[in-house]
């Protein structure tokens, strides 16, 4: 389990310093200023998933969820609270509304890639064996 947030953690900063930087140029706060900021998020979970799942002996369905949905979560959380600190900085007076619409919004996206993290592995399984 400390992989898995140890990785969720090295991912959110990453995408994180991403969307800083794609920040940079905008005026106002975006959770996702453009493209790249999703796909390296998607990208990154997708990868420590995979790192994590080769571990497991037999990953079925169940573990191969919380390995995802852990890994996304740590990785949700640290993006969105990076949206939250960007927001603080940028505005003298922001507003609480937004800045929670920024975080949920790192974390939702983070939970639907990790989703799709966990689910694709199982597939590609299935298909090699085939």
């Amino acid at each position: 389990m400390g992989q898995q947030i140890v990785l969720g953690s090295v991912v959110g900063v990453v995408v994180g310093f991403v969307c800083w930087r794609g920040n940079q140029t905008l005026q106002g706060v975006s959770t996702f200023p453009d493209a790249f900021t999703f796909v390296t998020l998607a990208v990154l979970l997708t990868v420590a998933v995979r790192l994590l799942l080769r571990r497991l002996q037999s990953p079925g369905r169940s573990a191969s969820l919380q390995v995802g949905m852990r890994v996304a979560a740590v990785a949700g959380t640290v993006f969105g609270s990076t949206v939250v600190l960007l927001g603080l900085l940028r505005f003298t007076n922001p507003a609480p509304v937004l800045l929670a619409f920024g975080f949920f919004t790192a974390l939702g996206s983070a939970l639907l890639c990790g989703v799709g993290a966990a689910v694709l592995p199982l597939h590609s399984g299935r298909e090699r064996a085939a």
